[in-house]
């Protein structure tokens, strides 16, 4: 272990050309997929944090949350990965003694493999640290700074595969083996494969430790899916759903909505609603929630329907009320609040919430 600062650097520059669209923006669980990438070592102590896009990089900038990185742009991105690297490693302080490299497409990274890495990094000993999984060997890589110019002379769409095969007598592996490598996401087949990973493995709460013996859990196939297991006492972690309340609220003929003031969707307008506490009654969590968010009490609310998704870790149960001639005011967790035409709503937060308000117009 060295004292020297080491990096993150994030990929995430690149075209997404198999998928067609920016794999940045991709939805899991109501949030784009890098930013839950970067969520993983958002709050890495040892070092700056970097994140690098290109394709695409304005839009990318103005939805996902880069709180806590520093934002470098690679214009030139079409050159492939490796302009990449050299735009994160050109960042990076003098100080630093290594750099951690993810991928932008791997949120399932645990945030205690990237401890580990930087724990067992010795420069004198050492040029790299990768994890070994069950599959094989896989990212994130630590790259040390010894590496750095043979990594700044890589040209075209590879990573340091070929400088650490060069380098291989110095390249220590932590063994992972108690679980598969992340997977890349390339394809609309490997998004929807990550949100059931992503719900099974109860990200972003995975157990590291089994809550009966105490033992490191592996990931391992039980029922069709990955999911956290003991190796020692057998025990399974079953990830349950979230059960949460939205509610449309007609004030005098117009739809009250707001704005949120906090991650997922900052920014953006929604409809009143939350998550409904453990033991109280859902029709309960929904004139709460409307309250805690707008100010307006509602008393007689209306079931709409239940809300799922594959993938998705909230079960969402929609109502619908009214609260006429009241005041409505926002709260800390809302930026403004509005009744709106329903002919006329702002661009809203979630896409279910159009489907929602389009349910409660047919039954009015």
């Amino acid at each position: 272990m060295t004292d020297a600062p080491v990096a993150i650097i994030v990929l995430a520059a690149g075209t997404s050309s198999r998928l067609g669209q920016p794999k940045q923006l991709l939805l899991v669980s109501s949030q784009p997929l890098l930013e839950r990438t970067l969520d993983v070592a958002r709050h890495w102590p040892r070092g700056p944090r970097i994140v690098v896009l290109g394709h695409q990089a304005g839009e990318i900038r103005a939805t996902v949350n880069t709180e806590g990185y520093q934002v470098v742009v690679n214009a030139a991105y079409a050159k492939g990965q490796a302009s990449s690297l050299h735009a994160g490693l050109a960042a990076l302080p003098s100080d630093c003694s290594a750099a951690i490299v993810m991928l932008g497409d791997q949120p399932l990274v645990q945030p205690w493999l990237l401890e580990k890495l930087a724990a067992d990094f010795n420069p004198a000993t050492h040029s790299a640290v990768r994890p070994r999984y069950a599959d094989g060997a896989g990212n994130p890589v630590l790259l040390s700074r010894a590496l750095f110019p043979d990594l700044m002379a890589l040209s075209g769409d590879v990573g340091a595969r070929d400088v650490l095969r060069a380098h291989h007598n110095r390249v220590h592996e932590v063994d992972w083996s108690r679980q598969p490598a992340p997977r890349d996401v390339d394809t609309a087949e490997d998004h929807t494969t990550l949100l059931l990973d992503w719900a099974s493995l109860g990200a972003p709460d995975t157990p590291r430790y089994c809550q009966r013996c105490a033992a490191e859990m592996e990931y391992r196939k039980r029922h069709g899916r990955l999911r956290p297991v003991c190796p020692n006492c057998g025990f399974t972690f079953f990830t349950d759903p979230k059960l949460a309340t939205v509610v449309v609220v007609e004030v005098d003929g117009r739809v009250l909505l707001h704005r949120r003031a906090i991650n997922p969707a900052r920014g953006k307008w929604t409809l009143p609603g939350g998550y409904v506490d453990r033991g109280e009654a859902i029709e309960d969590a929904a004139r709460r929630e409307v309250f805690e968010e707008t100010a307006v009490r509602v008393d007689d609310v209306q079931p709409l329907g239940l809300f799922s998704e594959a993938g998705e870790t909230v079960v969402l149960a929609a109502f619908h009320a009214t609260a006429n001639g009241q005041t409505p005011q926002h709260s800390r967790e809302s930026l403004e609040i509005h009744a709106f035409d329903p002919d006329d709503l702002p661009p809203l937060a979630f896409h279910r919430d159009q489907r929602i308000i389009d349910l409660w117009r047919a039954i009015r």
